[in-house]
């Protein structure tokens, strides 16, 4: 093979642009179109500022995109790059735009590169089981119906009382509806046999199913009837594993939940961070999914980008999972929840590679991932709901992943879905 040039920037990482990908002495990183785009022109532009309107004609040349995106693909880049810390590569220049920092030209023969690749140190049976998962999962959505439409969903309601707990359920028919009021009372018929009384208590619990998935979220409130910092929990559940998330509660076991650490300097406010944990034997224990957004205008329209990351159960080491964009209208025609708000796609990106540790035929997290990529790649428009609000919190629902709930930087979180001339502006 010839010898070819690459660009290693301060972080040891190489980027060999006739390949498009990143290299490290461990690994090698494919990246999409945009990234190369946008990163090859700051190379181009070294020493030059770059604007936010130069690298989104760039970085999109047959597509009109928000800023959202051109922030997803600088933030994808500036982890792909390893940056310890913001701008030891990628320098953001505040109402500018960005610049390339120091970097140098190597010429080097890829034949003896190669032989670093991680795949072909995993060996070819392996290779070839990972993509036969893939196209497997692929394959298997590719029948289903997808599950968005031009108008919100109409869903069944139906709220009980027991103890001191409150619990909330959501379904699309009566049947479903009455599995989970039967699933609550079979939990707290277990809490009183082995425990003597039920040992939930002050809890906001909703619930809701759907053919192939359970979804549940709570917190612990306290006398105000308000959520406790850090007590709210979702999860995402495949009916035959329901027994095993029975036994969560029942015994009151220890839940995941990250500690939210919301970072707003150099983003647009209000960003918020969303955790979700799974129960269906994949391997992948939860999800973490950053979101930016903006301001909502005064045409009841803002924007968001989002960044999710999935986590090994057994080692508890972060994955990339995917990198998205969209714009958001909120729905003025009548809601049954707080706000409904309609999404209109933009920009979905893998960042996702197969790993040997999930087994991505089960898993609720990239299945619930592909048919959100095929709802973006038909450009479908779809809707989430505003269930329950307080400061810094918010559950959105949606009705092909279920709960979730978000820990904002917004001390009043209802108003990201509402517009006021003070927000007008990005802060």
């Amino acid at each position: 093979m010839p010898n070819t040039e690459q660009i290693r920037f301060q972080t040891n990482v190489c980027y060999v642009e006739s390949q498009g990908v990143l290299k490290t002495p461990e690994s090698t990183l494919k990246l999409n179109l945009s990234e190369q785009y946008i990163l090859s022109y700051l190379i181009d532009n070294y020493g030059k500022p770059v604007t936010k309107n130069e690298l989104l004609n760039v970085g999109w040349p047959d597509r009109i995109v928000t800023e959202a995106s051109l922030f997803q693909v600088i933030r994808a880049l500036r982890v792909k790059l390893n940056e310890e810390k913001k701008g030891d590569v990628i320098e953001t220049l505040p109402r500018v735009g960005y610049q390339i920092r120091e970097f140098t030209r190597e010429t080097v023969d890829l034949s003896d590169s190669q032989r670093l690749s991680p795949l072909k140190k995993i060996g070819k049976k392996t290779i070839a089981l990972s993509a036969i998962s893939l196209v497997v999962i692929i394959s298997g959505i590719a029948w289903m119906k997808y599950p968005y439409s031009g108008s919100p969903k109409y869903y069944l309601i139906d709220k009980d009382r027991v103890g001191s707990n409150d619990f909330t359920y959501i379904a699309s028919n009566a049947e479903d509806l009455a599995d989970l009021r039967g699933k609550v009372k079979e939990i707290i018929n277990q809490q009183v046999n082995k425990f003597g009384s039920i040992t939930t208590k002050n809890q906001r619990v909703y619930l809701y199913k759907t053919d192939s998935f359970y979804s549940a979220a709570w917190c612990t409130v306290d006398s105000n009837k308000v959520c406790k910092k850090n007590s709210d929990f979702s999860y995402k559940i495949v009916p035959n594993e329901w027994s095993t998330f029975a036994d969560i509660v029942v015994n009151n076991k220890k839940n995941y939940h990250g500690t939210p650490i919301i970072h707003t300097e150099n983003t647009q406010e209000p960003t918020s961070i969303a955790y979700t944990s799974y129960i269906d034997k994949s391997g992948i224990q939860s999800k973490v999914t950053h979101l930016f957004l903006t301001p909502t205008n005064k045409n009841g329209i803002f924007n968001y980008s989002m960044m999710s990351f999935i986590q090994e159960k057994e080692s508890g080491m972060f994955h990339p999972l995917s990198i998205s964009a969209a714009k958001a209208i909120l729905y003025d025609k009548g809601s049954q929840f707080l706000k409904t708000v309609k999404i209109e796609p933009e920009m979905f990106h893998w960042s996702y590679q197969p790993s040997v540790n999930f087994d991505e035929k089960k898993s609720l997290a990239l299945k619930h991932s592909s048919l959100v990529e095929q709802g973006f790649q038909n450009n479908k428009p779809f809707f989430s709901y505003l269930v329950y609000e307080q400061p810094h919190l918010v559950l959105m629902l949606d009705n092909t992943t279920g709960f979730v709930w978000n820990n904002t930087s917004e001390a009043n979180p209802y108003a990201i879905f509402s517009y006021s001339s003070s927000s007008s502006t990005n802060k």
